[in-house]
């Protein structure tokens, strides 16, 4: 049997991939931009990644990286399921309201479909409208029906956009995600060998 201080490494990975993942939730918020998500997820994943190797340097056992490597891609994983449940977090519970809105401004999108900005009797809405109903584009002063939460977190959502994902709930594969990622951290650590260990098997004599 290993020894339990062995084992005690694996709560820590865990913990640790639990706390980059929980990054994730403002940034899945109007309080970041759509088109600059991209930014902090990528500082995220950065610092993850620096972590999990002071974690590693510092540990008397060397973990196995094959499973560490699985556990990261996995936890990836699990950040997009924690994004895509804020907005149904935020939105349950009769917290979600339609508003006939105005398009107040039009961004190009480049090479993918422009996105809005929108308002109320002239207030604006917080977060952006990332589609257009049906196969068009809308244009300054067009009215659109979009959902959004009271406070404003979660961007303008088209209604058929937003049934679509009450029925393809993602929060349902949370707990399972959360289960593999943890079976991935025990065998990161369950097999690994002390570096005394590794020093001997070198030492010719």
């Amino acid at each position: 049997m290993r020894p339990r201080a062995d084992l005690a490494i694996a709560p820590v990975y865990l913990l640790t991939f639990l706390a980059f993942t929980a990054m994730v939730v403002p940034v899945a918020t109007t309080w970041v931009r759509h088109d600059v998500d991209a930014i902090p997820a990528v500082l995220i994943l950065a610092g993850e990644v620096l972590v999990l190797r002071l974690i590693a340097t510092e540990s008397e056992r060397l973990p196995r990286m094959i499973p560490l490597v699985a556990a990261g891609i996995v936890n990836a994983l699990l950040m997009v399921f924690v994004a895509m449940s804020v907005q149904m977090w935020l939105l349950d519970g009769g917290r979600a309201q339609e508003i006939r809105a105005t398009v107040a401004k039009v961004y190009d999108g480049h090479s993918g479909a422009p996105f809005y900005d929108l308002e109320e009797d002239g207030v604006p809405l917080p977060g952006r409208l990332t589609e257009w109903p049906g196969d068009g584009a809308g244009e300054l002063g067009d009215k659109v029906t979009v959902v959004q939460d009271r406070q404003g977190l979660v961007d303008p959502l088209l209604p058929e956009t937003y049934w679509q994902d009450v029925a393809d709930d993602p929060r349902v594969l949370l707990l399972p995600t959360v289960g593999i990622l943890a079976a991935l951290c025990l065998a990161a650590v369950w097999p690994s060998r002390t570096r005394k260990d590794l020093n001997l098997s070198r030492d010719p004599s």
